[in-house]
């Protein structure tokens, strides 16, 4: 029984093996010619010159039809597509372009390509570079009795380097919010430059030094009645007001101390000839540690008398 299905098997066996190959051959003919159509992403990069550049995105995805032989799309089952636009130079401002198979490197035009929205518009702008001020954004308030006396950025000045017409409406740039809440000492922080509204721009430094000095808050004392003196001259003279106000700044601590009588409100009638009046400023000696902010009124008549101040 064995040897009769053995002998079946052989009989012809040349004539079998080629049947099957001449079989294998028309199959693979037939599937070769069968023609497809498969849904492919394109990935399309934006390419300009180096003193361009693109304002959005430097590459785009567009959905996209493939119709062919199974021979010719065999190959696109694993390697992606990616088609490239060169911008000349010159060219900028909106553009716009349509994507097909012309971008596409070493097509087979026996593929036809359908790109679903093919196209695009971009945005290219010249590149420039441009010198801003940073300036410190603080958040909070130190604490009770101190205030801010002087901030220190390094470096005050970056280079900003991005498209021609962001640059144009930048003026300053910002550091991240620096929290004082409740300092009571002066102190250094190193912060980022805030880059958050700056559009494909590059920062010559990422973050600087703010340096915040404080000292103790300061108040206004006002001193009434405070009475003005003529100096400088052997005349007898009289002056119009004969008294002022005075407001001074300092510390509360070192106003609380000070008394009308350490303030001295003067006019000065050096070389002023006798038998006139005349209208001149009000000078004022205020103590140490204080500031002058306002005499009122800050001028006053003279008049120099024809005969001397009696001794």
């Amino acid at each position: 029984m064995k040897t009769g299905i053995v002998n079946s098997l052989l009989r012809n066996f040349w004539y079998k093996v080629w049947a099957l190959l001449l079989a294998c051959l028309f199959w693979y003919i037939v599937q070769g010619e069968e023609i497809l159509e498969i849904n492919r992403r394109i990935v399309v990069n934006l390419k300009v010159p180096d003193n361009y550049l693109i304002t959005g995105p430097d590459t785009l995805i567009l959905d996209a039809t493939l119709r062919g032989s199974r021979v010719l799309l065999g190959d696109f089952s694993t390697r992606p597509l990616e088609a490239t636009i060169r911008v000349p130079e010159g060219k900028t401002g909106q553009i716009r372009y349509r994507i097909d198979r012309e971008h596409i490197k070493n097509w087979d035009n026996r593929i036809k390509l359908t790109v679903h929205e093919p196209y695009i518009t971009i945005n290219v702008d010249e590149k420039t570079s441009k010198k801003v001020p940073v300036r410190e954004f603080l958040k909070g308030v130190p604490a009770e009795g101190y205030i801010i006396e002087k901030i220190q950025i390094k470096p005050n000045m970056i280079t900003l380097t991005g498209p021609k017409s962001e640059l144009a409406k930048i003026e300053e740039v910002l550091t991240a919010p620096v929290d004082v809440t409740s300092l009571a000492s002066s102190k250094s922080f190193e912060v980022k430059v805030s880059a958050k509204d700056l559009v494909k721009t590059d920062l010559s430094s990422d973050s600087v030094t703010v340096s915040l000095m404080l000292g103790e808050q300061k108040i206004n004392k006002k001193f009434s009645s405070v009475p003005v003196v003529v100096v400088g001259s052997e005349q007898s003279t009289s002056v119009t007001p004969a008294v002022v106000s005075i407001v001074v700044q300092g510390t509360p601590g070192v106003l609380s101390f000070i008394t009308k009588s350490e303030l001295e409100a003067f006019v000065d009638a050096r070389d002023l000839p006798p038998g006139k009046k005349y209208n001149r400023p009000i000078q004022v000696k205020i103590p140490p540690d204080t500031v002058l902010i306002e005499t009122q009124p800050q001028a006053a008549a003279v008049e120099v008398f024809n005969y001397k101040r009696p001794n």
